[in-house]
């Protein structure tokens, strides 16, 4: 028996293991399947659960018997499963209750059905570990199927912003380092439930492309349009047998994607994507870029995604830093509203303004509304969180979930040092989300940077309302100053910028003075407008 047999025939840990609730035939299956009470959809999907575990335990079964079972289950929980997800598509997360319990189920399902095709494949293999005589097709079937709900269990966490199903990542590589061994990874997909869908390698090297590219980076939808970019480049993505300084590492038996720290076996070639993406950023305007991959169409994302994939394949979200253990107190707000309300010693927008322009200045009704000022600020207040670790580029920040956060990924973050008080607070922009399962919620947070004072931005134009903002320095330093807003202002004209500083500390800092007459759109980042502005250097007499 070879190592690659061993660990494709290796079966659920044994606190895991679970027996059938039907006798192991396939007729018997069927009349289980047929009298499950689909009117009562929990029920259903837990007795699902339960048979599947049972089925995903090894031992007990000879040739194809584990497979005929799996194939007359399979369709009943692929129905549970669209409706499953139907019934928590479009909440907003966290989920809390019953709904909370979904994903993973879902989840779960995948990865039992995973974990049972795989058993399936073993099976037809046993005990040698040799393909069947006239049955390798059905081998590589099984495979293909397994692989198909690995992948689908690590998208489902993904999408829930959640840590990735245990063993989910340990299967797949099982399942396609077996293929390779056997040759059967690059055969065309046969399942008949599935028309159309890849070989198992191409779905294997489309998965490790769309882990490298950080999913809970982004929204929902951005991971559906990025998973069908991934496909586009996994031609030009190989697994080569040695590094490349383009390319990351993949595991051979851990539990953990590309880039973990278990030594890899394989390294997945970034090159090709990377440099398309480079090119997007390089011919893209502002706003807006476009990947143009060597197959596929071509896929407009926001100047801001494209960044984001470029720090991913550079692993410099998390990586590019010598990381520094944390685990100190931190107050954190959400928001720029929030933050703008509590870094102006929790003056709401109408007030703050009021003290800076005056009377004649002041917001109006329909100006504070155009502003953002609502009520929502004057009830803001800072939320406890733990830095677990941080870098030169930001935190990882923990929040417990008492707070009930309704965070996403994109929005403005304040941070502070308890013991702070009246003191600076730090801006950053939340890049990723986990919900854990004890219901804390760990995110990514990127700093913008260090030190953020609230200002009043006015047009020109008598009949534009002022407009709320923070003043930034960037953290690469230089004379320019950067201005976060959540309204996009009036191109071409001047700006008026008013702010509540000791006397004396603009000049100091070298801040502009009242009149920002060429102020440049910098970036788009998610519903925020980041502006630059650099001081015009006087030419010598």
């Amino acid at each position: 028996m070879t190592e690659v047999y061993r660990r494709l025939a290796e079966g659920l840990p044994s606190g895991q293991r679970d027996t059938l609730p039907f006798a192991a035939d396939a007729r018997r299956a069927a009349d289980w399947v047929e009298a499950l009470p689909r009117a009562d959809a929990t029920t259903t999907r837990r007795a699902l659960l339960k048979a599947l575990s049972g089925l995903a335990t090894a031992g007990g079964m000879k040739g194809g018997t584990r497979r005929e079972i799996a194939d007359i289950l399979r369709p009943e929980v692929l129905d549970v499963a669209v409706s499953t997800q139907r019934a928590y598509a479009g909440k907003p997360l966290s989920l809390s209750g019953e709904l909370g319990l979904l994903p993973a189920e879902l989840a779960q399902l995948h990865l039992l059905l995973g974990h049972t095709y795989r058993l399936a494949a073993a099976d037809l293999c046993a005990p040698s570990g040799s393909l069947p005589w006239l049955r390798g097709g059905q081998v590589a079937v099984a495979l293909q199927i397994a692989s198909h709900h690995y992948v689908e269990a690590l998208r489902t966490a993904w999408r829930v912003y959640a840590g990735h199903p245990a063993e989910a990542w340990r299967g797949l590589h099982r399942c396609y380092h077996f293929a390779v061994a056997r040759e059967l990874e690059s055969r065309a997909a046969a399942d008949p439930l599935i028309p159309g869908a890849p070989s198992l390698q191409h779905r294997h090297v489309q998965v490790l492309l769309m882990a490298v590219l950080h999913p809970r980076g982004h929204a929902q939808a951005e991971q559906d349009r990025l998973w069908a970019l991934c496909a586009s480049f996994v031609e030009a993505s190989p697994l080569r047998d040695s590094p490349t300084a383009t390319s990351v590492g993949v595991p051979d038996d851990a539990d953990e994607g590309p880039g973990g720290r278990t030594p890899p076996r394989q390294w997945l070639d970034l090159v090709g994507f990377a440099a398309a993406v480079e090119s997007a950023l390089s011919a893209s305007k502002i706003e807006k870029g476009i990947v143009v991959p060597e197959q596929g169409m071509p896929v407009e994302f926001a100047t801001d995604t494209l960044r984001k994939l470029r720090r991913a394949f550079s692993q410099a979200a998390a990586r590019q830093f010598i990381r520094l253990d944390g685990g100190h107190a931190l107050e954190t707000v959400i928001g720029l509203s929030g933050l703008h309300y509590l870094a102006s010693g929790e003056r709401d927008f109408d007030h703050f303004a009021r003290d800076l322009l005056g009377e004649s200045g002041a917001v109006s009704s329909r100006a504070a509304w155009a502003a953002g000022s609502g009520d929502s600020s004057s009830r803001t207040r800072p939320m406890p969180a733990i830095a677990v670790d941080q870098s030169l580029g930001g935190y990882r920040v923990r929040w417990s979930g008492e707070d009930a956060l309704r965070l996403r990924v994109g929005e403005l973050v304040g941070l502070r040092l308890p013991d702070e008080e009246g003191g600076e607070w730090m801006i950053g922009l939340l890049r990723w989300l986990r919900y854990e399962a004890d219901g804390q919620v760990m995110a990514g947070v990127e700093l913008l940077s260090r030190e953020a004072v609230p200002v009043v931005l006015a047009s020109s134009t008598a009949d534009r309302a002022p407009m709320r903002a923070l003043e930034l320095r960037p953290t690469y330093g230089g004379d320019d100053w950067l201005y976060l807003s959540a309204q996009r202002l009036p191109q071409g004209e001047t700006i008026s910028v008013a702010r509540d500083i000791e006397p004396g500390a603009d000049t100091l800092d070298r801040r502009p003075d009242g009149l920002l007459v060429d102020l440049r759109l910098l970036q788009v980042l998610g519903d925020y407008f980041l502006y630059r502005h650099a001081p015009v250097i006087a030419a010598p007499a």
